[in-house]
């Protein structure tokens, strides 16, 4: 029997350890279980806050926010998060910039239109479309009325507008310039002026001048376009080569959007985009809402409901993204730098006169407008290197 302890013993150590490795892989499996449960648990939670956050945007007032002083995104390189194809190598088609010459007499039309002769002929009769220059006395019962005369200043006139009461402008047609007559006319009874309401006028009218179009040759260049040119033809390369130069920009800048990828979007600079389009979005509600009163929600101006719009905003922040993720991909890869000549140009170019740049900079701040030329800077490297192939 004596030799049988040292197998009982052994048999039951290992019992006991079998034992507890069960009990510990139980405690395992339960803890492991606990976790799991709690991850699901944190899960939710973590879900609900960030649907909580996506659904209340914050707004951003601040236009550089997240932006370095150059413009570029802060914390980032643009060149991880956009895939760029070989920009160095554009070839442009001739086609695609060149101007037609429907464009061109297009243009000399406007031109003609916005510099129009005036006709003081008196052999020239006043017809329906005619755009003159005329002055006129009103008066009923023989006494002249407030805000019923010209005062000899002349004023423009496009016969059958509209712009003056029933049979005035009519009465015009067939009279000669230069000519001074009376019409006859009745101000309609629901008329703004309740002293000339319903009541019968007489109007003395002279007509001054006829407008009648000009005719595009070298004196109306140098007259009017001496800035740019003194000839016809040195204004026609003049505007061939503004034009052609402004379309090779905008394909330029279509060929970047059409061919740059983006792989994804940065998370902290997507918020403060979703900002600041929040921010517009609520001060132009608050400039509404002001005339239009309380009950006029911000619900009422976005026309959606607040999942919708917060949803929006998104894609709208996103689409934003998308130019100055790829804008700034080629800026980092070729090295390039934006100069305040760059901006100044940039405001000048849309009218917007870099002379207010400090107004410019105080409501949006350097970063932001860093940021549009930056762009402007790109496109421009992208105008000196491509090829215009024929």
């Amino acid at each position: 029997m004596s030799s049988d302890k040292p197998d009982k013993r052994e048999a039951q150590k290992k019992n006991r350890e079998k034992a507890i490795q069960k009990a510990k892989t139980a405690k395992t499996i339960k803890w492991i279980v606990i976790i799991v449960v709690i991850a699901a648990v944190l899960g939710l939670v973590g879900w609900a806050v960030a649907s909580s956050v996506v659904t209340n945007t914050p707004s951003v007032k601040d236009y550089s926010a997240g932006l370095n002083d150059d413009g570029t995104i802060a914390g980032i390189k643009a060149t991880d998060y956009v895939e760029l194809f070989d920009y160095k190598n554009i070839n442009v088609p001739k086609s695609e910039i060149s101007i037609s010459d429907e464009e061109m007499q297009s243009q000399i039309d406007k031109l003609v239109a916005q510099y129009p002769n005036y006709d003081s002929d008196p052999s020239r009769k006043i017809k329906d479309g005619d755009v003159i220059n005329l002055d006129y006395v009103g008066s009923i019962d023989g006494v002249p009325f407030d805000g019923g005369s010209t005062g000899g200043a002349g004023t423009s006139l496009t016969i059958g507008s509209g712009q003056y009461i029933d049979g005035f402008e009519s009465a015009i047609i067939g009279h000669n310039v230069g000519e001074n007559f009376d019409i006859n006319v009745t101000f309609p009874e629901d008329y703004g002026n309740t002293d000339l309401a319903g009541k019968p006028a007489v109007f003395n009218i002279t007509v001054n001048s006829v407008q009648v179009p000009a005719e595009f040759n070298d004196a109306f260049v140098a007259e009017h376009l001496s800035d740019v040119a003194t000839t016809v033809e040195g204004y026609k390369e003049y505007y061939q080569k503004q034009q052609s130069e402004s379309k090779l920009m905008v394909y330029l800048t279509d060929y970047v959007r059409e061919n740059a990828t983006i792989k994804e979007y940065p998370k902290n600079y997507l918020k403060i985009v979703k900002g600041q389009l929040k921010y517009n979005d609520e001060q132009t509600y608050e400039s509404y809402k002001s005339s239009l009163g309380d009950s006029y929600t911000f619900e009422s101006y976005i026309g959606m409901s607040k999942k919708e719009y917060e949803a929006s905003l998104t894609t709208k922040a996103q689409n934003a993204l998308d130019d100055n993720l790829k804008f700034q991909a080629i800026f980092e890869d070729a090295g390039l730098v934006v100069t305040q000549d760059d901006v100044n140009e940039l405001l000048d170019e849309y009218g917007l006169d870099s002379a207010y740049y400090s107004v410019y900079e105080q409501t949006y701040g350097k970063p932001y407008l860093y940021q549009t030329g930056m762009s402007y800077t790109v496109i421009k490297y992208l105008v000196d290197i491509c090829t215009v192939t024929e």
